[in-house]
């Protein structure tokens, strides 16, 4: 019975360092996904002149899942204009709809912040502001990677060692 509780002890902690490991991968996936949003709707901007509302809904339809759903909600409540400013309703569908919780809070509050600089400027400015988003997220996204193979050794190697020591205290 011991020797099974040891067992268990020793896959669980090595299960927990291959979860954390995985969560970096999927970090890094959601800001590739949302670098992908802001170049669709930079495009509809840029290019069709379209408005906001009318954006959102012409990226939605190029978006999977979750994404599709924030930008034709977001869409939705903009034609309705409820008395709320862009920024709020921005804020408000992304928290509700987007894997926002599995990355950074400061990369949260970054992307978060687009809702307050698109709502009220000219097209120019939402292009320049769309850009300058990109290029925070672009870096981001270069030092995650550069980072993640090691990290996720790290994590790895943790859980497993983390299991081996619970393992020989409880031996």
């Amino acid at each position: 019975m011991k020797t099974a509780g040891i067992i268990l002890i020793l896959f669980s902690g090595t299960g927990l360092g291959l979860c954390k490991s995985m969560e970096l991968g999927t970090r890094l996936k959601i800001l590739e996904t949302l670098i992908q949003l802001l170049l669709l709707l930079k495009g509809e901007i840029r290019c069709t002149g379209a408005a906001l509302e009318d954006a959102f809904f012409d990226v939605a339809v190029k978006m999977p899942g979750e994404y599709r759903l924030f930008m034709e909600e977001t869409a939705k409540r903009l034609q309705e204009r409820p008395g709320i400013t862009f920024g709020s309703i921005f804020r408000e569908c992304a928290l509700r709809n987007l894997p926002l919780q599995k990355i950074s809070a400061e990369e949260r509050e970054c992307f978060l912040s687009l809702g307050e600089k698109l709502g009220y400027l000219d097209r120019e400015m939402q292009v320049a502001q769309l850009t300058l988003l990109e290029e925070e997220l672009s870096h981001r996204i270069k030092t995650l990677k550069n980072a993640l193979p090691k990290q996720q050794k790290t994590y790895q190697s943790m859980g497993v060692l983390g299991g081996m020591l619970l393992a020989i205290l409880l031996w």
